[in-house]
C-alpha cells in the first residue's frame, strides 16, 4: 500500500533569514558559456581579487587541469605509461628508504 510522503512538516528557513543579510548580499553573475566549467569561482563579499584568483588557482590544481592538458598534448605508448609508473614507484621507494636512513 502506498502511503503519502508530503506529510512530513516542511521547515520554512525563510524565517531564520536576516533581512540585512539578504539585503546586502552580493548576487552572483550568472555566465553562460558554450563549454561546460568545473571549476567556478565567484567573489565573496569584500574580498580582494588577488585572493579571488588565489582560490581559482587551488582548485585547478586540485581538479589537476594543467596536468591532463599536458598528458594529452602528445601521445604516449602504454607502455611507456607503464614503464614511467613503474620508474616511479620505484623513486618513492628510495626516497622513503632515504628517509627512514637519515632518522636512524
Amino acid at each position: 500500500m502506498a502511503y503519502n510522503r508530503n506529510t512530513k512538516k516542511k521547515h520554512d528557513y525563510r524565517k531564520y533569514d536576516n533581512r540585512k543579510d539578504r539585503d546586502n548580499r552580493e548576487k552572483r553573475v550568472n555566465i553562460k558559456s558554450s563549454r561546460p566549467s568545473n571549476v567556478t569561482v565567484y567573489p565573496k563579499n569584500n574580498e580582494d581579487p588577488m585572493r579571488t584568483i588565489k582560490r581559482f588557482l587551488k582548485k585547478c590544481k586540485n581538479e589537476k587541469i594543467v596536468e591532463k592538458f599536458r598528458e594529452k598534448a602528445y601521445f604516449v605508448k602504454p607502455s611507456e605509461k607503464r614503464r614511467r609508473e613503474r620508474m616511479r614507484i620505484k623513486r618513492l621507494i628510495q626516497r622513503s628508504n632515504n628517509v627512514n636512513n637519515e632518522q636512524d
